[in-house]
């Protein structure tokens, strides 16, 4: 039996063939992340794409000439900042179409343009009870959201900020010396999440499909960390209006992430709107509202 086994591997070994296969490689392209809305000026962040062969993972590109449209007419062009940021002097306005083109000696103009959404809509109430469930955990709470959703084809993302506070515990009682501004990781069952996914900054994306022209109400659990040393936290709940180039590209983005790391899991590409080139042009409009939580016993 050892002379047997020692003959396959032997014949397993000599078979072995080693094939060289020349494989294309497409030069690299510009890659843009640029989401615009009308609180903050036009801005943008230009990386270089790289191949699959590639030991560098992120290569920003300075130098670039960034000019901004609205409509036909010439917006202005972007300043550099630095690490290939570029940020202009104007803020976008509700219901226009903006258009970006780039270009940098060492790569094809890219472009593309998105609508910012015009939609009325407002957050109507949030609120917060304790969570009965969790019964080992004494900070997890349920958050309840209302927001009257206009008519048409609408896309959203929510999201929540609170307080951190750091304490200094060589005191007694511990005394607040610094606060920090954190985004809260919601957890929801809502069925208005069935075709959507969370993403990596915690904010949910979905379409109105289910609710169209509707007051919608949407169910969270949240942990509210901090109401375990104090009485009561400000929090910041954030409702955007998307464009579908944005809700396209955070869905697909998403998903791409949820596989990583799953060798079954066939490849997902990633939505872009940008020609001769990859990346995100979109837009977003937004409502937020500030309540304050209190610690339930």
């Amino acid at each position: 039996m050892r002379y047997t086994f020692l003959f396959f591997t032997i014949l397993i070994t000599a078979c072995e063939v080693v094939v060289d296969v020349d494989m294309p490689l497409k030069p690299s392209s510009i890659v843009v992340h640029s989401v615009i809305n009308p609180d903050s000026v036009f801005q943008a962040q230009l990386t270089a794409s790289q191949n699959i062969l590639s030991e560098i993972r992120f290569s920003t590109i300075e130098s670039a000439k960034i000019d901004i449209y609205d409509g036909e007419s010439f917006l202005e062009t972007l300043d550099e900042d630095s690490n290939g940021f570029y940020r202009g002097k104007q803020k976008p306005l509700p219901g226009r179409n903006y258009s970006i083109i780039a270009s940098n000696a060492n790569y094809k103009t890219i472009q593309a343009s998105d609508n910012v959404p015009d939609s009325k809509f407002a957050i109507h109430s949030v609120s917060f009870s304790k969570n009965s469930k969790e019964q080992y955990n004494q900070e997890v709470y349920n958050m309840a959201l209302e927001f009257d959703d206009p008519s048409g084809e609408n896309f959203y993302e929510i999201g929540m900020y609170g307080s951190l506070f750091i304490f200094d515990r060589s005191v007694s009682p511990p005394v607040i010396i610094d606060t920090l501004t954190i985004p809260y990781y919601l957890r929801s069952e809502d069925p208005i999440f069935s075709d959507t996914y969370r993403n990596s900054d915690g904010f949910w994306t979905f379409s109105d499909v289910l609710v169209d022209g509707k007051r919608v109400k949407i169910n969270f659990i949240v942990q509210l960390h901090q109401l375990v040393s104090v009485e009561e936290i400000e929090v910041t709940v954030v409702l955007r209006d998307i464009s579908y180039s944005l809700y396209r590209y955070q869905q697909t983005a998403s998903l791409q992430q949820s596989l990583n790391g799953d060798p079954f899991a066939e490849p997902v590409p990633v939505y872009s709107n940008i020609q001769n080139g990859y990346g995100i042009f979109g837009a977003y409009q937004q409502a937020t509202k500030t309540v304050t939580a209190h610690r339930e016993e």
